[in-house]
Order: structure tokens, then sequence, then C-alpha cells
């Protein structure tokens, strides 16, 4: 199973996009600064949007699914279990999930950011999917949250899953390193090998990575035994 982008294009008044390379099973962090391309390039995998040029293969890719930064672009009904019964879950296992247990006859325009989020991944991870892009799946979620989802995606080794996010404190076991830079896609390489090419870490990594050499991941065990290490 895998997705080979080879020259994909699209122009949009002054931002330009520009993705060549392969996404293998596993999991894939994305990452660059805002206004790099980033979510449009998620929307382009998943063909929300069309390509200008270039082409795209899908190999063994049956079912995708996006999931927007912010949860309420993905409402498509009036109340909680109406909007768990769209994905066609079970909404006692979903509002379990979601820690939001009586909560299912609630409008869901009553519901907080982070509440409509938990829902919305809930439902999305609770599904089997070959691909999944996540746009920034951790903002605005608070801890417990974060670990499950972080938990759930280190499972998730069948299918391809790519993660768009600027918040590396919370993150599953990566596989692959990927950034976008000016709308260009550029491949660093698998991890742990690829940290040290990382040509724009977070302070964080950055930090990291020029204090303690045996880094070997992004993950929170990861990040956390590398600060043990360097406080000796």
């Amino acid at each position: 199973m895998h997705l080979t982008l080879e020259k994909v294009s699209i122009r949009r008044d002054n931002f330009s996009l520009l993705a060549s390379g392969t996404f293998y099973q596993g999991v894939h962090l994305l990452t660059g600064k805002v206004g790099s391309g980033k979510s449009t390039l998620g929307e382009i995998l998943c063909r929300v949007i069309e390509p200008a040029d270039g082409r795209m293969t899908y190999d063994g890719i049956r079912t995708s699914v996006l999931s927007m930064q912010f949860p309420e672009y993905h409402i498509t009904t009036t109340t909680v279990v109406e909007e768990i019964l769209s994905w066609k879950r079970d909404p006692d296992q979903v509002l379990e999930t979601a820690g939001l247990q009586g909560r299912g006859c609630d409008d869901l325009l009553t519901l907080s950011r982070g509440e409509l989020k938990r829902i919305h991944l809930a439902c999305m991870l609770l599904g089997k999917y070959d691909l999944m892009v996540l746009d920034e799946p951790f903002a605005g979620l608070d801890e417990e949250a974060r670990y499950w989802i972080s938990s759930h995606l280190s499972q998730n080794r069948d299918g391809i899953t790519i993660i768009i996010s600027h918040d590396i404190t919370t993150l599953p076991s990566i596989n692959h390193l990927w950034e976008m830079q000016e709308g260009i896609l550029s491949e660093i390489g698998n991890i742990p090998g690829a940290l040290r090419h990382w040509k724009n870490p977070p302070p964080l990594i950055r930090f990291l990575l020029k204090n303690d050499p045996e880094l070997s991941g992004l993950s929170w065990q990861d990040l956390v035994e590398a600060a043990c290490r360097i406080r000796g």
C-alpha cells in the first residue's frame, strides 16, 4: 500500500505548491511554518481539492478520511447522537471514548470546540481507513484526550497515517518525517536517522538533538527519556 505524488502542483493567487514523494504504510509527520501549504496538501491527498497538474497514484488505498483543524467544519447534523450516527458508529462507544457520556442529546452548537473535536476524532479513529490525514489533531484538546489519540495512532500501522502538526509534545511513534517549505514538499526520511537532517526542527527538538545524541524518536516517551538523560 502506498500513495505516490509526481510533481503535483496547485496555484492560488500568490501561493503555489509542488509535491513529489511516496507515502508508505506507517505514521508520517508533516511539519512546516504556518502558510507553507501543509493543510492544502492534506486536502489534495484526500481528494478534497484537485491539483492543477501532476499525477497521484493510490496503490491499495480504498478508503480515506481527512480531519481538518477546526471540528465545526465537519458538522452535518444538529445533535451529538445524530452526528455520531452519521458516521455509522455506536453512540455509547463514541461518547465513552470521547469522555462525554450522557451528552448524546446535546445540541452540537452548545459544545466547546474541544468537546466537538473529541466527538469528531472518536468517530474517525473508531473506524478503519487505508489513508488518514489529520490536520493539527491535538489543538484544543486536554492532556488526557491528546494521549488517547496519540496511543491510538501509534497502534494504526496497517494503513497510512499523515499527521500535520506543530505540537510535538504528544506525538505517537513516528516512522517518517516530511517538511513543507514555501509550498515545496521535502522528504526528510525515516526516524530516527532523519532527525539529524531536519533543517527546521521545533526549539525543543533542536535542544534535545544538541544535548542528547541518543534521541531516537518523537513520541512523548522518547522526549521524556531524552530529557532525563540530559538531566542525568
